[in-house]
């Protein structure tokens, strides 16, 4: 599993964008946002996603948008099989006009896809076997099915909005946006609520509010998150024992902490570790 694996761009000079079939084994996201427009097709398993307050509950052959500056977060329940594709800004921006004030639907559910959604699913298992066969010259192909998946994604499953509802929703991801940052730089200590309303100068109660609206999770969920994924990469790269890698990363209450790590991993911390020391030996 890769650490933040979704923010993470590996910028293809021939086609300009990201593209991978993945395997994940409860895989977690936590919380964060990217410039580009990211688009998953689950092959094969399960994927839950938040983008903002909203819950999606993906499987077979369902479909995820997830337009720029989102915040979002995914998590896979055993072993699950998707395509990624990424799409940089600036990519879009060449093609379209606007774009800074466009919004693509989110959600297309393999049990109700119309004719136009149907399409772009078959666009990305037509990605998908291009990308693998790679045979001369596909990059030509290749570009010319994410075309016309732009294309309809653009035509049939598009709205535009506001400037000034673009530029409320900016003003609100940069609040966000400043509290993530502070989270990742500082979870290894305590970090209480106060401190966190304190960075956008606004009330305790206020900050929950604005928290969870915008995330679909509380401020207490989020930094919990961002401990357990590091807690979890230590545990399975270092010999430290989980009682110091709990306290290396910020985690006081253990009984909390253990439930959240079995309903995201599917297993505790001392069986994970015992798996790691057996495939030692």
């Amino acid at each position: 599993m890769n650490r933040y694996e979704h923010e993470i761009i590996n910028d293809d000079s021939s086609l300009r964008l990201f593209f991978r079939p993945i395997h994940t084994v409860n895989g977690y996201s936590p919380l964060h946002w990217h410039s580009h427009l990211e688009i998953l097709l689950i092959l094969d398993g399960y994927m839950t996603a938040f983008i903002g307050e909203k819950k999606y509950t993906l499987k077979k052959d369902d479909i995820l948008v997830v337009n720029p500056r989102e915040l979002h977060s995914t998590k896979t329940f055993g072993e699950t099989d998707y395509i990624l594709l990424q799409i940089p800004y600036d990519y879009l921006a060449g093609a379209l006009e606007q774009v800074s004030l466009l919004h693509f639907q989110t959600y297309f559910p393999s049990i109700t896809m119309n004719s136009t959604q149907k399409k772009l699913h078959e666009s990305l298992l037509v990605l998908l076997d291009t990308y693998r066969e790679k045979e001369d010259g596909y990059q030509l192909y290749f570009s010319s099915v994410i075309y016309e998946f732009l294309y309809i994604l653009y035509k049939y499953h598009s709205r535009k909005i506001t400037k000034e509802a673009r530029e409320k929703e900016n003003r609100n991801l940069e609040k966000i946006e400043e509290t993530i940052q502070y989270v990742k730089d500082n979870y290894k200590r305590n970090i209480t609520l106060k401190e966190a309303a304190d960075l956008l100068n606004v009330s305790p109660e206020y900050f929950c509010r604005l928290f969870k609206k915008h995330t679909g999770q509380t401020f207490l969920e989020y930094l919990n998150a961002v401990r357990m994924i590091h807690f979890y990469h230590d545990l399975i790269q270092t010999d430290y024992s989980i009682t110091d890698l709990m306290e290396q990363n910020g985690i006081t209450n253990y009984k909390v902490f253990s439930r959240m790590f079995k309903e995201t991993y599917q297993t505790t911390p001392g069986k994970l570790r015992q798996r790691k020391e057996n495939k030692n030996e």
